[in-house]
């Protein structure tokens, strides 16, 4: 089994990128417009939402595990990464005036380890201050595609630029970003991690700043996500999932056969299982991983060397499920052997 647990995205983007640009004035917060031409499950995903945790565990706006420690936006990350060449467009969520801008940094590669210079974890960004003390943050930019100078005034829904990998970014998605006052909130709640609610419900304390329409795109809450699942000729780290779709066919003398899957929010007490079934129907390799701790994401595959004489031709199916406390949810992937 491989596993990794948590991975660190951009927070604050500081320095003189954001200095000099006087903020406007207003007392309400904004009601914020979805900022970006993806709507989840359709183009888009949610990669993680804020931490409300102050503390060293890590919980979302609904006490679900889709975020990790410190996380301080809500990430919106492009199903299929390709899609980053057809510019994906990133808009201002309100009405403001552009405090900064950065760009041209480059966009991480998806085959290596994420490389980035400190201080700019954000890579190509917009700031905006949207008067009062709010102000909204755009991470992760693709290099070249900032449609917006520092002082200028824009409109809710004003483009920006489009999804990118730069920064301290994994895979291609938008880092948004909501302050009062310099104090990151959670969106959804208009709280923040310092709130000190306590009880089962405490994550859930506080109403939406995004506008309905906002919500909507964003779709139903859902704590666990299946990233991947797919087949391999052997094994491989999460990384060379993010990198390469999974094959449709594979060769009959391939190393090996290997069933893998990616999933993020995985909440205490899950459990995992794969299992692989041959061109017959019937599971000829399966697993269970037990959860006692809760996961931001987690990766495992199960496998075979291939067997002498080469795999049988035909259809192998896997089937990966994960039983939580709240659900479960299941996902399947298959691969032509020939």
């Amino acid at each position: 089994m491989q596993r990794i647990l948590l991975f660190v995205f951009a927070s604050l983007v500081t320095g003189a990128l954001f200095a000099g640009v006087a903020p406007a004035t207003a007392q309400e917060p904004p009601a914020l417009s979805y900022p970006a031409d993806c709507a989840i499950g359709r183009g888009c995903w949610i990669l993680s939402h804020v931490d409300l945790d102050s503390g060293p565990a890590y919980r979302d706006h609904r006490c679900g595990p889709r975020t990790y420690a410190g996380h301080k936006g809500t990430d919106i990350a492009l199903i299929d990464p390709a899609a980053m060449a057809t510019n994906v467009t990133v808009r201002a969520a309100a009405d403001g005036t552009v405090l900064g801008v950065r760009d041209g940094e480059p966009d991480n590669r998806m085959d290596r380890e994420t490389a980035f210079t400190e201080g700019k974890e954000c890579g190509n960004g917009v700031r905006i201050d949207h008067g009062g003390g709010w102000a909204t943050q755009y991470c992760h930019l693709k290099r070249g595609s900032i449609a917006v100078r520092a002082g200028q005034r824009i409109a809710a829904g004003a483009p920006l630029g489009a999804i990118g990998n730069s920064g301290a970014s994994e895979t291609p998605h938008l880092h948004f970003q909501l302050e009062k006052d310099g104090t990151v909130l959670d969106p959804f709640l208009g709280r923040s991690a310092a709130n000190t609610e306590t009880g089962p419900a405490a994550c859930q304390v506080g109403a939406p700043l995004w506008t309905d329409t906002a919500l909507a795109a964003f779709g139903e809450y859902a704590p666990s996500f299946i990233r991947h699942a797919g087949f391999a000729p052997g094994p491989l780290k999460v990384r060379d999932a993010q990198a390469n779709p999974a094959p449709d066919t594979l060769p009959r003398n391939a190393p090996a056969l290997i069933f893998y899957t990616t999933i993020y929010g995985v909440p205490a007490g899950s459990v995992l299982a794969l299992r692989i079934a041959g061109p017959d129907g019937k599971v000829f390799v399966e697993d269970t991983f037990p959860m006692p701790e809760t996961k931001a994401r987690q990766f495992n595959f199960i496998g075979r060397k291939t067997p002498p004489g080469g795999w049988p031709a035909g259809q192998y199916t896997g089937i990966v499920t994960l039983t939580a406390p709240e659900g479960t949810i299941s996902r399947s992937a298959v691969v032509t052997v020939r």
